[in-house]
């Protein structure tokens, strides 16, 4: 599966209502009001992971009461009114209203870290993606919460080996290395918690991450039995994606590698960018191919197709030999992504102690064995350090249109 580029959205701010994103599924496009927003596509995976009401976060605050850090460990997560959220053409959900982050303490700053590590653990989790930092909002919300936050949910129950699969992290993919540095959505954190991150807030969030991993593993059963109970799972539209958007774009004026297929060429030719989609249990690539949404047709399930890999098991308790890969190399993801030629000696927070050495990072957690690594693990992820601040900005939401300063 090839690699999302980043989006750019634009939108008249202003306007009583006002069009955003691209154009799917027979000229449909994301309306944006003074005080909701509609998107023309299921909100089912919003609305459960972001819903005021929904059964699942209320099941993640009573576990994370009764066995967890805290009731409030997922509230860096909105709680958003939906209307329509199962409609498969679609719905409107309250627009997130945030203000800016002041310039933070280092009380404050701790705090973010902490969030960062648990919003890897939570989306690697669940196995949702296309976590990029035009899709992500930073500010304070209701009752000076600190709010981090995707403001689309469209992929969901991918099973992750590693948090760069969420694009929060940029992949170490040899094609796709600079635009995956350059989208990953931690990079929206980084005017506030600084290039580089203090080492003793890296650290914080790397036990954040593992504590957060730990508690969802525990619970997987009763997770997985909540999700599988909810109505309309099944019928839900699950995103897929074939290609970047970019590369739709250029394939209107040249030739693009793979070949399109005929279902892509078929929606880039009526003026959209092609959008496919699978359906939790069931097998398939599908897309639309009529203006009402009511019928569907799919991708061939033999030749040269695209394949996917089998989502995450309800049946199983979402349990998957790659949870141990997530915790463990999981970590050293996100010290590969951090880390700084500054760095040395042994840190630690809560029950995470991790060292730096000159070519080696151990980490020490618990009673867990201790895991090293070698200190270069460009092999498996990037910087997220930048020269370029693109993206990097301290208002809530990313502004409509973003230029890098560096491509002038």
């Amino acid at each position: 599966m090839r690699k999302p580029a980043p989006r750019l959205l634009a939108a008249a701010r202003g306007a009583r209502e006002a069009r955003a994103g691209d154009s799917h599924n027979f000229g449909r496009h994301v309306t944006i009001g003074r005080a909701r927003v509609h998107k023309p596509r299921t909100l089912f995976w919003e609305w459960l992971m972001l819903g005021a009401g929904s059964p699942l976060r209320a099941l993640l605050r009573r576990l994370a009461h009764e066995d967890g850090p805290g009731e409030d460990a997922f509230d860096f997560l909105p709680e958003l009114r939906f209307t329509s959220p199962a409609a498969r053409g679609g719905g409107s959900v309250e627009r997130l209203v945030l203000a800016p982050l002041p310039r933070p303490s280092r009380a404050r700053r701790r705090e973010l870290a902490v969030v960062v590590g648990r919003a890897l653990a939570t989306w690697s989790w669940f196995g949702v993606s296309d976590l990029h930092w035009e899709n992500l909002a930073l500010g304070v919300g209701r009752r000076g919460r600190l709010i981090f936050t995707p403001l689309d949910v469209e992929i969901v129950f991918d099973d992750y080996a590693l948090p760069t699969a969420t694009k929060l992290l940029p992949e170490a993919d040899p094609e796709y290395s600079a635009v995956n540095r350059h989208a990953c959505g931690v990079r929206r954190v980084l005017p506030l918690l600084g290039k580089p991150v203090d080492v003793g807030d890296l650290v914080a969030m790397v036990d954040a991450y593992r504590e957060a991993l730990l508690f969802l593993d525990r619970h997987a059963s009763r997770i997985a039995e909540l999700c599988a109970g909810v109505p309309g799972l099944g019928e839900a539209p699950i995103r897929v994606l074939l290609r970047g958007t970019g590369d739709y774009v250029r394939a209107r004026s040249e030739p693009v590698w793979p070949p399109l297929l005929d279902a892509e060429a078929e929606q880039l030719a009526r003026g959209d960018i092609p959008y496919f989609f699978r359906l939790y249990g069931r097998a398939g690539i599908h897309y639309f191919t009529d203006p009402t949404l009511e019928r569907a047709l799919w991708l061939p399930l033999r030749g040269d197709v695209p394949r996917l890999a089998p989502l995450l098991s309800l049946a199983r308790g979402l349990r998957s030999p790659s949870r141990r890969s997530l915790r463990e190399e999981g970590l050293f993801a996100i010290l590969g992504a951090f880390d700084h030629p500054t760095f040395e000696g042994p840190h630690a927070h809560g029950e995470v102690t991790v060292t730096f050495g000159a070519r080696r990072i151990t980490v020490r957690s618990g009673s867990a064995d201790e895991l090293v690594a070698r200190r270069d693990l460009r092999a498996y992820v990037e910087s997220v350090y930048l020269p370029c601040r693109c993206g990097e900005v301290r208002s809530a939401l990313v502004p409509a249109i973003t230029a890098c300063e560096s491509a002038r």
